[in-house]
């Protein structure tokens, strides 16, 4: 399935609000493997290391701190919580799901207690970062 337009604008939008610290680096469609199955979540921000350009990897098995899936016009949300309660199983500290058409970002730390941001910050405290939603959705 492409990202659909809002979708792409969306993914730009949250990775560079993301990215205001020196401890993280952020990843756009990074493969995981996770318990041999492959997820390519739409963002990924991760401890910062360095990059070595001459070798490359193909997928990653350390689990980011936060991971972004992104809504998209043909998804179901049942089809990415499944993919957010194997995301938090694997180590992952937090994840978000961005619902575009409400203007909602649904926090997960625990796949049983999410919690719905509409407007004003988001606080993430679990990945230690902190958005606007006004700035998101603008």
């Amino acid at each position: 399935m492409s990202p659909s337009y809002n979708h792409s604008y969306l993914a730009y939008r949250i990775a560079k609000l993301l990215d205001q610290s020196e401890k993280y680096s952020i990843h756009i469609e990074m493969t995981i493997d996770i318990d041999g199955t492959d997820y390519v979540p739409d963002i990924a921000l991760c401890e910062k290391r360095q990059i070595d350009f001459l070798h490359d990897r193909i997928k990653t098995a350390e689990p980011p701190v936060l991971l972004v899936e992104i809504l998209s016009p043909k998804q179901a949300v049942n089809e990415i919580t499944e993919k957010v309660e194997i995301y938090l199983q694997a180590g992952v500290k937090s994840c978000w799901l961005v619902i575009p058409p409400t203007k909602t970002i649904v926090v997960f730390h625990d796949i049983n207690q999410p919690c719905s941001y509409s407007n004003g910050r988001l606080n993430d405290p679990a990945a230690g970062v902190e958005v606007s939603l006004e700035a998101v959705f603008s």
